[in-house]
């Protein structure tokens, strides 16, 4: 029998230092720069340990956020180099500064949409990204239509929260 626990990454994260076998924990994302992909607010992932050494290229990882007010980040690996990584939002025109791969927490390894779950393990998840990470130099104009959908969104719902 599975039991069911709620956990803070930060707890999360004392049990993996702390040497403890760290459980899978699932969470719901709440930016936006790994759309189309992963919904804001809506789609929940399951976030697994990794050590440095396993991680690769095409994996959604999360580590600690230093862009805007983030406390961490769910970025995809782009770029090894040895001990360091550089990864990349799949909503985002451009890909991230380089850091060590110590710095990763987790990687992700099932997205919950609904009834449906993404296995990211998953040959065809992962030629998909491959082939979504090719065409990184088209981004803006790919992505340009989700963009739109999200200022409508956010217009309509100002407008809402007025009447």
């Amino acid at each position: 029998m599975t039991q069911r626990v709620s956990l803070s990454i930060e707890q999360w994260m004392a049990m993996r230092e702390g040497g403890a076998e760290a459980p899978p924990i699932w969470f719901t994302v709440v930016g936006g720069s790994m759309r189309p992909l992963i919904r804001v607010n809506r789609d929940k992932v399951m976030l697994v340990s990794v050590q440095p050494e396993e991680i690769k290229v095409g994996d959604i990882v999360l580590f600690p956020g230093h862009f805007q007010t983030a406390n961490y980040c769910l970025h995809r690996v782009w770029k090894l180099d040895g001990d360091r990584v550089q990864t990349f939002g799949d909503g985002n025109p451009k890909p991230d500064g380089w850091f060590p791969r110590s710095r990763i927490l987790g990687k992700v390894k099932l997205i919950k949409r609904g009834k449906q779950t993404i296995d990211c393990d998953d040959p065809k998840v992962q030629r998909r990204a491959e082939r979504w990470c090719a065409l990184w130099r088209l981004r803006p104009l790919l992505l340009l239509p989700h963009r739109v959908v999200d200022k409508i969104e956010r217009e309509w719902k100002k407008t809402r929260a007025h009447e």
